[in-house]
């Protein structure tokens, strides 16, 4: 007789094959899908199992996804209340633009994407990015992913989510904006701040997401302050960050997360080495 699992082997079991999972679905679709690596690091912690697979909704169908995606959701483990409000976006009449799929540890997470506008208006609010994060057994965190309209208020927004951070993370921002210049690429980057819920109540997240790709910089260009800022907060031995550099280095960086995570410890996360896989 076999005994019951726990709750965190079942979010174990869950989740280890969900990369596979997601790739089967849009495999099934028949579309290409961009594949992206992360790596996430805090105080004791340094997480490399992590990808985001991401598709355009037109390419997949929208009537295809309605059918395709539930059966993947509740194989995941989404909440039912979840799963039927990401799913409700798929009925609006202003549909999204992608369709991103992820997973983080023993945690997915579901993302629609909407076109940028062409302009905003006065004090309006426009999210980027819908995301639904959760565990098996535990329901999905809801985190909005609001416009940064412009270029002076990403500064401040850079200035306010630094405080009581590391000096380390500060000499990276730095590091990347004179790297954008080099490129002559415009500085700052697209920016979204994270506001995220569960239940109808605010997690302590408080995070900005910078949009690097534009700049087509090599991660390895601010491998040297990542490693600073992993050491000063213990994340990982010395030759862990060693080999992950030597193993990605040469990879272009993504996107950038830094601040307070759900679980109000500081973090900093950085997407590197997007690919697209031929269908």
């Amino acid at each position: 007789m076999s005994l019951p699992s726990t709750a965190s082997e079942q979010r174990r079991e869950a989740s280890s094959d969900a990369p596979e999972r997601m790739q089967r679905l849009f495999a099934g679709l028949g579309v290409a899908f961009g594949l992206e690596r992360s790596v996430k690091c805090g105080p004791g912690r340094w997480s490399t199992r992590r990808r985001l697979y991401s598709a355009a909704v037109e390419a997949c169908g929208v009537e295809r996804l309605a059918r395709e995606l539930p059966a993947l959701l509740v194989e995941l483990g989404m909440d039912d209340a979840s799963r039927e409000a990401f799913l409700a976006a798929l009925q609006a009449p202003r549909q999204p633009h992608f369709l991103h799929l992820g997973v983080e540890e023993s945690r997915c997470k579901v993302y629609w994407e909407a076109p940028l506008p062409r302009e905003l208006g006065p004090g309006e609010r426009f999210v980027l990015y819908r995301a639904w994060k959760w565990q098996p057994g535990e329901t999905a965190a809801l985190s909005d992913y609001v416009l940064v309209p412009t270029a002076g208020e990403a500064r401040a927004a850079y200035r306010r989510q630094c405080e009581g951070m590391p000096m380390a993370l500060v000499d990276l921002l730095e590091q990347l904006e004179v790297s954008f210049a080099l490129a002559q690429t415009p500085w700052p980057p697209l920016t979204v701040r994270i506001e995220e819920s569960r239940r109808g109540r605010a997690t302590p997240r408080a995070s900005l997401n910078l949009h690097l790709h534009q700049a087509r910089l090599p991660l390895g260009g601010v491998a040297g302050l990542m490693m600073g800022l992993a050491r000063e907060w213990d994340s990982a031995p010395r030759q862990a960050l060693v080999a992950w550099i030597a193993a990605h280095g040469n990879e272009f960086l993504g996107n950038l997360s830094f601040g307070l995570g759900h679980d109000d410890e500081p973090f900093l996360t950085c997407y590197h080495g997007a690919r697209v896989v031929e269908k």
